[in-house]
């Protein structure tokens, strides 16, 4: 999808239509929360890249990564100082990883899998000095 399609005038149009409403519904405080970014992806049956590229083009701020890595200020990850991971997550988090970085997409399997939260993920690979990669909202890269 590309500026043309999320903006209208071809094909795409009343896909884009509907992904744009959806996004500005789903806006808390002029902003679109990480989960509501999801939920509209699923809603909609679009890729989540897909709500990243219409909010970036309607200017707004994805905001309260589920993973911790951003919230509305940037993350300190103050709230896990002095912990440790547990065990069974930190070697699954590992394995998911590839030369210390672990994308996005792999986190959220590994939440999955272990029916953790994506959050839980996101401190373990912090925890880990694994960083994580390649949002599925496009975020970061």
């Amino acid at each position: 999808m590309n500026d043309a399609s999320l903006k209208g005038g071809n094909a795409g149009a009343p896909v884009a239509g509907n992904l744009e409403n959806e996004v500005k519904a789903s806006l808390v405080g002029g902003r679109l929360p990480c989960v509501a970014a999801f939920k509209v992806a699923e809603k909609l049956k679009v890729s989540r890249g897909q709500v990243g590229e219409m909010a970036n083009a309607l200017g707004l701020r994805i905001v309260d990564c589920q993973l911790g890595c951003f919230g509305t200020k940037k993350a300190t990850h103050t709230d896990i100082t002095g912990k440790e991971a547990p065990k069974a997550l930190a070697e699954k988090v590992k394995s998911a990883s590839n030369d210390g970085e672990l994308p996005c997409a792999a986190a959220f399997k590994v939440a999955g899998q272990l029916k953790v939260t994506p959050k839980e993920v996101g401190d373990a690979a912090t925890l880990l000095k694994i960083r994580i990669v390649r949002c599925q909202l496009g975020c970061f890269p």
